[in-house]
């Protein structure tokens, strides 16, 4: 009897637990809620820039007009803890970062070195890993935070859905998220490779609800370039080309264009529809050497010039070998402009650590400044034309 009321007892105690609600919680009316980060660097303090919605203008019930969609916050200190929490001397809520879509980096802050404030980033418990990073080239982050943009009200989603539009149709474009940071600083032979925004335009008209109310935005942001890390710091910029060259040999390529010249001013546009790499490794001699495989499909979306016949096998079989030829050259662009900054972004250490550990564990200490500068790749290329369009050769002149 006493046995079966300790375990009643017991059952109630349990229960009693669990309905004892989520002493947590947190009514949303509490909370700022914050899409975009920006973190600078400015008279040796840590700026942290939060973009926080402004729930009302975005309401389609309650909306003003008055009142820009998003407002910007502040902080700063000698650590981003410091300086995110002095932002609570101005918030009238309390900072919540469950939502938060982008994170952006100013220039002069990554080329100091990005793992002191994310360590800060990574710890809060509040925080999902699938937010991007993205690099303010030659700028604050917090003036790419500001601006106001087209077609999305909020600025970060607008430009989250470019970043990830970008990368799927245009090489120069990767995104990268938390996850994909921590893969790449923390293993071996491979390097952070991140993407880049900057602002076109005016800086100062960016700032304001003007900029929206024209056909053409006065400011605008693009993505551009790839901004090349050796250990957490940022030391270099790829190019266009070069960063279509590291897409393309990082198998990070889904669809991109590509026009080779078939005239004066003329050429036929092509659009690659599908790309895998593959990366092997070898030891020849007692060096390392790496092989790099491509096999590209493409369609022809353009014909400029008429004297090319798109119905003849070797037509098609020479624009494959031009195809080869223009990606073979974005490739040898990427390694070359990598090599010369010493940082080896397409992991090939890291291949090599995983085919011949023996010989990585004796060359891994120098790989970036030694082993990487010195590496023979060679490549090899494959391009197949599967569609010509459905007019074949037109008869427009």
């Amino acid at each position: 009897m006493i046995r079966k009321l300790f375990g009643k007892a017991v059952l109630i105690l349990v229960c009693m637990l669990l309905l004892s609600g989520c002493w947590s919680r947190r009514e949303l009316n509490e909370l700022m809620i914050v899409l975009g980060v920006g973190m600078d660097w400015e008279d040796g303090e840590y700026v942290v820039s939060f973009q926080v919605v402004n729930p009302s203008e975005i309401s389609t019930l309650n909306r003003s007009g008055q009142r820009p969609p998003t407002t910007l916050y502040q902080g700063r200190g000698k650590t981003a803890f410091e300086a995110a929490r002095s932002v609570t001397a101005e918030a009238p809520r309390k900072v919540y970062l469950g939502h938060l879509q982008m994170y952006v980096i100013g220039e002069k802050l990554a080329r100091r070195g990005i793992s002191e404030f994310m360590d800060n980033t990574l710890r809060d418990n509040e925080m999902r890993m699938d937010f991007n990073l993205v690099i303010a080239k030659g700028m604050k982050a917090e003036d790419v935070l500001k601006l106001f943009t087209p077609l999305e009200r909020l600025p970060t989603q607008n430009m989250l859905h470019s970043l990830k539009t970008s990368e799927k149709s245009w090489a120069p474009t990767v995104s990268v998220n938390v996850d994909d940071m921590l893969d790449m600083l923390s293993s071996e032979g491979n390097e952070l490779a991140i993407t880049g925004i900057h602002l076109l335009g005016s800086q100062k008209k960016a700032q304001h609800k003007e900029n929206i109310e024209t056909y053409q935005p006065s400011s605008r942001y693009r993505y551009t370039g790839i901004a090349v890390f050796k250990k957490d710091k940022l030391i270099g910029w790829l190019n266009e080309e070069e960063s279509k060259g590291y897409s393309d040999i990082t198998d990070k390529l889904d669809s991109t264009s590509l026009e080779l010249p078939c005239g004066e001013q003329t050429y036929i546009g092509i659009e690659i529809i599908s790309s895998r790499s593959k990366i092997e490794m070898k030891i020849v001699d007692g060096k390392p050497e790496a092989n790099v495989s491509i096999r590209t499909e493409a369609n022809v979306v353009d014909r400029m010039c008429k004297d090319v016949d798109l119905r003849d096998p070797a037509v098609l079989e020479r624009l494959q070998g031009e195809i080869v030829k223009v990606m073979k050259g974005h490739a040898e662009a990427s390694v070359k402009k990598a090599k010369s900054l010493k940082s080896d972004v397409f992991g090939f250490g890291n291949k090599l650590g995983q085919d011949y550990p023996q010989y990585w564990e004796r060359v891994k200490e120098n790989w970036s400044d030694e082993g990487f500068p010195e590496l023979k790749v060679s490549y090899h290329f494959e391009a197949f034309i599967r569609k010509t369009g459905t007019t074949g050769n037109t008869t427009m002149r």
